[in-house]
């Protein structure tokens, strides 16, 4: 039997990480069925709906146990040797490391280093919450939806992440300049 291919294994190998995730499709899907799949952002095996975390790399970023690379949109908190770094990345440990998150996705679900882009949500109490789609925000041309103000259904005593790291300071809210808007203004 195949071992699974995992992208932590890939990028110990030296693999590009913005190569993995289409390796990791082909080897599930098999260059005869990619075809067949209409949105590949839709294969939760390299987007998960959800996800325990197994090691948190800064106050923005981790990694799944599946070996996903999660970077938290809409927010920047301070790289290595920046201040507030260990503050940060301390306090994303608190709240995420060995905990199950649910991940939310919008207009932009990954980026050119190979790392899933999403919203971040602890402490959901349904297994599988209704988030609003990644196109949600999309209206016509440049217009964009108000942003989302209410929890989402299945979420509504659960928390966002990427809000409570600004809040407590500990990373910074990010515009994406001209490019469309994201779900929720933190």
């Amino acid at each position: 039997m195949a071992k699974k291919l995992s992208f932590k294994e890939l990028a110990k190998k030296g693999v590009p990480a913005v190569l993995i995730p289409g390796i990791i499709f082909a080897s599930l899907y098999g260059s005869g069925n990619i075809e067949k799949i209409k949105n590949y952002y839709e294969a939760e095996v390299i987007f998960p709906k959800s996800g325990i975390v197994e090691v948190v790399e800064d106050g923005d970023t981790f990694y799944l146990k599946e070996g996903q690379k999660v970077r938290m949109l809409g927010i920047n908190a301070p790289d290595r040797g920046k201040e507030g770094y260990l503050e940060a990345k301390d306090e994303l440990e608190q709240l995420v490391e060995g905990k199950r998150v649910w991940l939310e996705y919008d207009r932009y679900q990954n980026d050119k280093y190979g790392r899933i882009l999403a919203w971040v949500w602890i402490e959901c109490e349904s297994p599988k919450p209704k988030f609003e789609g990644a196109n949600y925000m999309f209206k016509t041309g440049k217009e964009s939806k108000d942003y989302i103000e209410e929890k989402a259904e299945g979420c509504e005593k659960g928390e966002l992440v990427n809000k409570y790291m600004v809040g407590k300071d500990m990373a910074e809210s990010v515009n994406y300049g001209k490019r469309g808007r994201l779900k929720y203004e933190l």
